[in-house]
């Protein structure tokens, strides 16, 4: 048979070659999400119909997008940005602005609010591209100070200190999704984010993302465009937190300037870092165990802040990895364990 024969043959090698790679990756896949999903359909039951649990389910998950958003560039590109109460408020605000002003659909306001908070997100991206460590943790402070500033001020535009109100509810094929369906809906959102995010991380594109956030020189001879990358990881976490935005102005139904303040960028900060700058879900723990210390237990509430200080302080002198850094490596440990022991 001469070789142009084998070309039909080799064709067909080379296609069931591909599919079995992509089906067994996403077998792979599969398999690292479902604990994830059970845990999300978990939140999702033990929410249920409790307006109490309804309202910490609604913050631990507007926390964990944010905290997700700034896990992007603070993980794989070592970029300090605390601007994230700006972009959180930009997708809130997009929503109330536009179901007070315009008369389409808040399916439209959504993907609208995604893509001006990841523009804004460039522009500072842009603006701080030379600036690194505390002085772009500074400059991107100040940013979201000065939003939070203009919501109060411009009063004809955004209600002023009063904020805006009269955000109806999201329709879904001719089904008005309450606050249990908003629930619902923004766990899986989490899950599916913070999936994409893992497999972000681990592809090459997330290996040239972390070089960088080690060695801006090393990245930059191998071929790696640093500043671009950086920008546009910023958008991405941008608009990541505008969905946070998003879903607490769907659940509370208004918005008010001072839920956006510049200390809500400070606390965010702290949440991949107690859960773990290894994974993507340290960002959702760490918003987890947030919630928790600030809100879950009335106990923890009088002294506020401090007891918030001391138990962080705690918990990174435990755990400096983060809890999931510990976990895995006490899971390592047993796994090695297991293997000693079974090749004796």
């Amino acid at each position: 048979m001469s070789r142009s024969g084998f070309e039909p043959v080799s064709r067909v090698v080379k296609w069931g070659t591909d599919y079995l790679r992509q089906a067994n990756r996403a077998v792979r896949i599969g398999r690292r999400g479902a604990l994830p999903i059970a845990l999300g359909l978990a939140v999702i039951y033990w929410t249920g119909n409790d307006s109490y649990r309804q309202e910490l389910a609604q913050v631990a998950i507007a926390y964990a997008l944010i905290s997700i958003g700034l896990y992007l560039p603070l993980a794989l590109c070592g970029a300090i940005s605390l601007a994230y109460n700006a972009y959180y408020a930009v997708g809130a605000y997009a929503i109330a602005i536009w179901a007070n002003d315009m008369s389409g659909s808040l399916w439209v306001a959504i993907p609208l609010a995604i893509v001006v908070s990841m523009a804004v997100a460039a522009v500072v991206g842009l603006a701080t591209r030379k600036l690194s460590g505390f002085h772009l943790a500074v400059s991107t402070l100040m940013i979201g100070i000065a939003v939070q500033r203009w919501l109060i001020e411009t009063e004809f535009v955004t209600g002023g200190p009063l904020g805006l109100g009269g955000i109806p509810s999201l329709n879904l094929l001719g089904w008005s999704v309450e606050r249990g369906g908003l629930i619902a809906l923004g766990t899986l959102l989490v899950v599916v984010i913070a999936i994409g995010c893992a497999n972000l991380r681990n592809s090459w594109i997330g290996v040239a993302m972390r070089c960088q956030a080690e060695s801006v020189t090393a990245a930059e001879a191998c071929g790696v465009p640093t500043e671009q990358i950086r920008v546009v990881i910023l958008a991405l976490g941008a608009g990541i937190a505008a969905l946070a935005g998003v879903f607490s102005a769907l659940m509370s139904r208004f918005v008010l300037p001072d839920t956006y303040s510049a200390q809500l960028a400070i606390l965010v900060l702290f949440m991949p870092i107690l859960g773990g700058m290894g994974s993507p879900w340290g960002a959702v723990l760490g918003a987890a165990i947030v919630v928790v210390l600030t809100f879950g237990f009335d106990f923890l509430q009088g002294p506020g802040a401090l007891t918030f200080a001391v138990l962080t302080l705690l918990i990174l002198f435990v755990a400096p990895a983060g809890t999931l850094g510990v976990a895995g490596a006490a899971f390592r440990r047993i796994r090695a364990s297991i293997a000693r022991s079974s090749a004796k």
